[in-house]
C-alpha cells in the first residue's frame, strides 16, 4: 500500500490470502521487525519454527530477519495488515569509509 524510501525501509501491505494459501518470506536483514493484524479469517504466522495461530482482531510483532511464513488454515479467505520495518537498508545506511 505505501512505504518509506531507505536508509529505513517501512512498508505497510494490506494481504488477503485464499483458503488454504501460505507465503513463505526469507529472512529480512538484521533488525527488521513486522507487526500484523488480522482483519478477517484465520492467519498462521511461522517464525523460525515457533507457530502463532491468529483470529480476527489478534496482532503479532515478531523479528523479520528470521524466515518466516503466513499461511491460511480456514475454509475462507483471510485479510491482515502488515507493517515492516527494515533499518539500515539501501544507500546511505552505513557510513562511507575515508581514503586514508
Amino acid at each position: 500500500m505505501a512505504g518509506t524510501g531507505p536508509p529505513d525501509v517501512v512498508e505497510l501491505w494490506d494481504w488477503t490470502l485464499g483458503p488454504g494459501d501460505r507465503h513463505v518470506s526469507e529472512a529480512h536483514s538484521p533488525g527488521t521487525r513486522e507487526l500484523m493484524q488480522v482483519q478477517q479469517g484465520a492467519i498462521t504466522v511461522e517464525v523460525a519454527d515457533e507457530l502463532v495461530a491468529l483470529d480476527a482482531g489478534d496482532a503479532v510483532a515478531f523479528g523479520g530477519d528470521a524466515a518466516h511464513s503466513y499461511a491460511n488454515p480456514g475454509p475462507r479467505p483471510a485479510r491482515f495488515s502488515l507493517a515492516v520495518f527494515e533499518p539500515g537498508v539501501g544507500p546511505g545506511s552505513r557510513p562511507e569509509v575515508a581514503d586514508a
